[in-house]
């Protein structure tokens, strides 16, 4: 049995170093999704084309966390039984969560940010269409307007030659 935790102790190092590389990958995503965002017009196609790669991480991501949950729970009652016997691997296990969860504090504050710029940009964007609606139907009730008025002076005018 003390082999098999061993193995599993393995996996779950593996499974959390690959998750801070994945962790480390949506960060300089969403920071380049900020400066995406920070440019005054920007592309939509390159906005979502990082919206597809975020996706695909965090899939990524649920797919280690069940693997690490499912390796967890076959070593899990072993590791609370004698904890002692794999403390060094415990420690580094506990690294790894440590630093997943600051770099999943710092994306989480990040993608807060860039979520209130984009709901501004949208809000900007929503803004210029009303007033874009609205010039175009000031524009076509002068030109109705004008268009009325030409054809009252035609009458007015043919009706004075006569």
């Amino acid at each position: 049995m003390g082999q098999d935790i061993e193995v599993y102790l393995s996996a779950l190092q593996d499974s959390l170093r690959k998750k801070w590389d994945v962790l480390q990958e949506l960060l300089k995503q969403t920071k380049k999704q900020s400066e995406l965002l920070a440019q005054k017009d920007f592309k939509m196609e390159d906005f979502d084309a990082v919206m597809d790669q975020k996706d695909d991480l965090i899939r990524q991501m649920k797919r280690l966390d069940d693997g690490f949950e499912a390796a967890y729970g076959h070593v899990a009652a072993a590791l609370k039984q004698n904890p002692g016997s794999y403390k060094p691997q415990i420690l580094e296990l506990q690294n790894y969560i440590r630093s997943i969860t600051d770099c999943s504090v710092q994306i989480q504050a990040l993608e807060q940010k860039n979520k209130t710029v984009f709901e501004q940009f949208i809000s900007d964007k929503r803004e210029e269409i009303r007033n874009f609606n609205l010039k175009n139907k000031s524009a076509a009730s002068y030109h109705q307007n004008m268009t009325n008025q030409h054809h009252e002076w035609q009458t007015y005018f043919l009706d004075k030659k006569k």
